[in-house]
């Protein structure tokens, strides 16, 4: 199987996480490549990182509306891509697996967006930014990615993970530490839009978390909402064959078996999310986490 074989079977079958990692470095590894001849023949290459990469400056953004949406898919530098990526691995496959494939498409695309408007608003709004009156730029998943992070480790503080230098810690102190070292950062260095929109970001995953937790459903929502607007853009391939199936009265499941199947999946779930908040994702048998994934896909 060739390597376009593999990135095919990874992206039908790897789930969302391994569908965002692939787009942020198929964009990473595109910018680079249509680069690299222009810096080997020492001439001035095309800026296509300019209309990707967002900015602070309205009258700019006005004309280049999409960067809301991009900036959360690029990176310039190898290192800012391998950890917003590491990280997006490390949340992601608990958040896919405990709600979900689109509700992490929600986080993702809602966090970046809520990282972005925070760093706009705080860039024209105060004081302190003043020297950027003529716009600042910001790109990079990383608010996209507190937004999965976050919203995990809201939705499961006490989640134990294994640390290899720390051992078992509580996924809502890994999440306390990310949000403190922003907020010092703010005033340190040369990214403070960086580190005010991982804010905003990882505000997103909490308040949808709490949210989820009362029933109203922000990520999944918006998911739907995006699946209702390019429904007419989608080419109609033609009706479907239809297998009809003849109707048995015999094997239709009673009420009362119904319920009772329905009591005994629920009861399993929480038997499995027991045993995480004890030990652990790791702790879970294969079967397991098929079975929470399966239990959990598109359901709070």
């Amino acid at each position: 199987m060739g390597l376009q074989d593999d990135l095919r079977t990874q992206w039908r079958s790897g789930g969302m996480v391994v569908r965002l990692i692939l787009i942020n470095v198929a964009v990473f590894l595109v910018l680079h490549l249509v680069d690299l001849p222009f810096w080997l023949a020492n001439s001035q290459a095309p800026d296509l990182l300019r209309w990707l990469k967002s900015t602070s400056a309205l009258g700019t953004l006005l004309y280049t509306p999409w960067t809301v949406v991009t900036y959360m898919f690029t990176h310039s530098d190898l290192m800012h891509i391998f950890f917003n990526m590491l990280v997006l691995w490390f949340a992601g496959r608990m958040f896919e697996d405990l709600l979900g494939p689109r509700r992490i498409l929600g986080n993702y695309l809602l966090g970046g967006v809520a990282g972005f408007l925070l760093y706009l608003i705080s860039y024209n709004l105060f004081p302190v930014f003043v020297r950027f009156t003529e716009g600042s730029t910001i790109l990079g998943a990383s608010a996209a990615v507190m937004g999965v992070f976050i919203g995990i480790a809201a939705y499961r503080p006490d989640m134990e993970v294994q640390l290899l230098l720390f051992g078992r810690i509580k996924l809502k102190w890994i999440a306390l530490i990310y949000v403190v070292i922003d907020l010092i950062s703010i005033r340190q260095g040369g990214n403070s839009g960086g580190h005010i929109a991982h804010l905003g970001g990882a505000l997103y995953g909490y308040m949808a978390s709490v949210e989820l937790r009362k029933g109203n459903d922000w990520s999944l929502g918006f998911v739907n909402l995006l699946d209702k607007l390019r429904r007419p853009f989608i080419r109609n391939k033609g009706p479907r064959m239809r297998v009809e199936k003849k109707f048995v009265r015999s094997t239709v499941t009673k009420d009362a078996e119904f319920s009772a199947n329905k009591r005994d999946k629920q009861a399993r779930v929480d038997a499995i999310l027991d045993k995480i908040s004890r030990a652990g994702y790791d702790s879970l048998s294969k079967d397991e986490k098929d079975f929470l994934f399966k239990a959990s896909d598109g359901k709070p």
